[in-house]
């Protein structure tokens, strides 16, 4: 079972751990601020295993991780046009080593101890930190409580087709040349960004920000692919310049896994037609999800139906099929196929 924590610290971080009698087999504590996190994990724990969603998080062949850490939720076979209303999931991402606290007792004698140990440490912890910290296990439990619900409302059991990409951020150009969209690029960097941007002519994994993916177009799109702090108002300048460039559609995408926050917005012929964001805002004993957009009519006239509450439900989900309704195709792309493309890496400032 995967456990996501937010501390009281600010800090986010997760481990994957086997329950023993729906607890915490030992105390797990914050990495950066060395808190302790046990009953925290202990109410996420009694969260996910409560009567409800275990069929949904019945997850289908998980891919390989993409390059440069950046991590992909894709479909293991080529689904039928008809599967169009199937909804993603999240494959789990790799247990961290600070983390790594996970304890398989062997004997009953064992778990019998084990149990012990942590309601000790759950009756300290309560003791020691009083009703803020109840607040705040009040807030993970919320949080944790809203993910699982949205998961069950949207059948995210087979995963978007087209935005697979989590912790990254992605454009997707209607365009057939990969060497062309990468001599656009490197002009923007060098007439917005004033900085100068080498072509690698070999497809390497993206290690830091200011790096970037290109791949060769499949289904006439071409991909760039960076890490999450692209600066957000450069990633979105530059699919705005490359539609108007090519006179064509981009796709732009970002999302962030442990909140399932998101960015997503269409552009055609340098306008841009449909944006959305999602973003989570935490006060002290609330964890809300805000959705905002722009351009809702361009979103009905593709597809998306507004339910009760309007756009303030637009999902991940919404935003995969509306990339497919205007033809974007990506999930026909087999596993093992040798992927072509180049890196692209930002450097100095361009000459004058």
């Amino acid at each position: 079972m995967e456990i996501k924590i937010l501390c009281a610290c600010g800090t986010k971080f997760k481990f994957d751990v086997e329950p023993v009698n729906g607890r915490m087999p030992a105390p797990i504590a914050c990495p950066a601020c060395g808190a302790d996190a046990t009953a925290q994990a202990n109410t996420v724990i009694q969260s996910t295993l409560s009567p409800a969603p275990a069929e949904v998080v019945a997850a289908h062949n998980p891919p390989a991780s993409a390059p440069g850490g950046l991590r992909i939720n894709r479909p293991s076979a080529s689904p039928p046009e008809s599967s169009i209303d199937t909804a993603e999931r999240y494959v789990p991402a790799p247990l961290p080593a600070q983390s790594s606290r996970e304890v398989k007792p062997t004997n009953p004698l064992v778990k019998v101890l084990t149990t012990i140990a942590v309601v000790v440490c759950i009756g300290f912890g309560a003791w020691r930190f009083g009703s803020k910290w109840a607040k705040r296990l009040n807030l993970v439990a919320k949080v944790a409580s809203a993910m699982g619900e949205a998961g069950v409302d949207s059948g995210e059991s087979d995963g978007a087709k087209n935005l697979w990409y989590e912790d990254g951020a992605v454009l997707f150009i209607k365009h057939t040349n990969h060497l062309e969209v990468a001599q656009a690029c490197r002009e923007f960097w060098k007439v917005k960004l004033h900085k100068n941007l080498t072509l690698i002519d070999s497809l390497e994994p993206f290690e830091n920000p200011g790096e970037y993916e290109l791949i060769a177009a499949h289904n006439g799109y071409v991909r760039i692919i960076g890490a999450h702090e692209w600066p957000v108002p450069q990633h979105e300048a530059l699919a705005q310049h490359l539609s108007q460039k090519f006179a064509t559609l981009v796709f732009e995408w970002r999302s962030e896994h442990f909140a399932d926050t998101y960015h997503f917005g269409v552009y055609d012929q340098g306008t841009r037609k449909f944006h959305a964001q999602m973003d989570v805002k935490i006060t002290q004993d609330n964890a809300a999800e805000i959705v905002t957009t722009e351009g809702n009519d361009f979103a009905i006239a593709n597809g998306y139906k507004p339910g009760p509450e309007g756009f303030k439900t637009f999902h991940v989900l919404d935003a995969d099929k509306i990339t497919q309704r205007l033809g974007m195709k990506l999930w026909d792309e087999q596993e093992g196929t040798e992927i072509k493309g180049m890196l692209l890496k930002e450097s100095g400032p361009a000459a004058p």
